[in-house]
């Protein structure tokens, strides 16, 4: 049985994040920039009562690139994420001009800059296809996307889910998977993301907050 997270954004408004824990949730991430020029909103809420459900949940932020400086987009987040200690920090590439060498100066920098805390790549393998198949090695891991049709719960969304679909690509394997974005949580308003991971939790914690060493280069499925 894989390990469901979510992720938010304003659309989401302010979770509640303990009934989110208790439906079986056991990490989330949390927008926090766009650009050089946005802040998500609900940051502020996500960032305090994440880390509030302990050690049984993983609590992580992202950042969604634009192209142009990434250089400059990764101080932004970090400016406004704060101390990411204890946090999965994951960048979002999937549009607005953003590509591979744009994300490399984004993870290189936050990187530098957070004495090596590990970067999660989402980036979808349609945005890969489009971008020319770029090597993504500066990743420490793959979140894949591919979505089921449908509806429903987390664990009834996931049933659908191929095994195909966690194929690795760009070099790197894959440790999360977005399968849906029509998902019913409780503690969550409207629909949202859901994602699975095939790890233990101690097994993502490690890899995410850089515990472990990141799974090696991989063949592209």
């Amino acid at each position: 049985m894989p390990l469901y997270g979510v992720d938010v954004a304003s659309y989401q408004g302010e979770p509640s994040w303990p009934k989110v824990h208790a439906s079986g949730i056991r990490f989330a991430f949390s927008k926090v920039t766009e650009d050089t020029d946005y802040t998500n909103p609900t940051w502020t809420h996500n960032r305090s009562k994440m880390p509030e459900l302990g050690e049984d949940f993983l609590p992580g932020a992202y950042h969604f690139l634009h192209g142009g400086n990434g250089a400059a987009q990764a101080r932004h987040f970090l400016s406004k994420a704060g101390n990411v200690t204890g946090f999965a920090v994951a960048l979002d590439v999937e549009a607005s001009g953003a590509d591979a060498d744009t994300a490399r100066d984004w993870v290189n920098e936050v990187k530098d800059r957070t004495g090596g805390h590990p970067v999660i790549g989402y980036f979808p393998r349609w945005y890969w296809e489009q971008q020319g198949r770029p090597d993504l090695s500066f990743f420490d891991t793959i979140w894949q996307s591919h979505y089921v049709n449908g509806s429903g719960s987390a664990a009834d969304l996931y049933k659908k889910v191929p095994d195909s679909w966690w194929k690795p690509f760009g070099g790197e394997p894959i440790s999360i998977l977005q399968y849906s974005s029509k998902a019913s949580v409780p503690g969550i308003s409207g629909p949202c993301d859901v994602n699975a991971c095939r790890e233990t939790l101690t097994d993502l914690k490690a890899l995410a907050l850089g515990t472990r060493e990141p799974p090696r280069p991989v063949a592209d499925g």
